[in-house]
């Protein structure tokens, strides 16, 4: 008699968690799609953050150039220089990634920047 009891109580379990699967499912499927669709729209943000970074990057590259050229036989110009050396390594370092920023480069920019 005990095992008659012991099955069936097994097989009420059983049958409750296969009744309880697709309700599951249904609930987790959403729960996935949530984080999916959060996921691609920080990814689309990273994107354009990076595209927008190398436009202002270049912009920042040459007007540093001109202040060089501005000051030139001036004491501040080495210094000037110093922090252009350093924009343009950043650039350079930035547009060789081969699958993160690079990829996200616009093709009007310019690959590397020479000193």
């Amino acid at each position: 008699m005990n095992w008659k009891i012991l099955i069936a109580v097994v097989a009420l379990i059983a049958l409750a968690i296969l009744l309880a699967l697709p309700a599951f499912h249904r609930w987790n499927a959403g729960r996935v799609n949530d984080i999916r669709q959060e996921y691609i729209i920080q990814n689309a943000q990273g994107r354009v953050a990076s595209y927008e970074w190398f436009y202002d990057m270049q912009e920042q590259i040459s007007a540093t150039r001109k202040k060089a050229e501005l000051a030139k036989g001036t004491t501040e110009e080495r210094g000037i220089r110093m922090v252009l050396a350093g924009m343009i390594a950043e650039y350079n370092a930035k547009s060789r990634m081969k699958s993160t920023r690079a990829q996200w480069k616009a093709v009007d920019l310019p690959y590397q920047i020479e000193q």
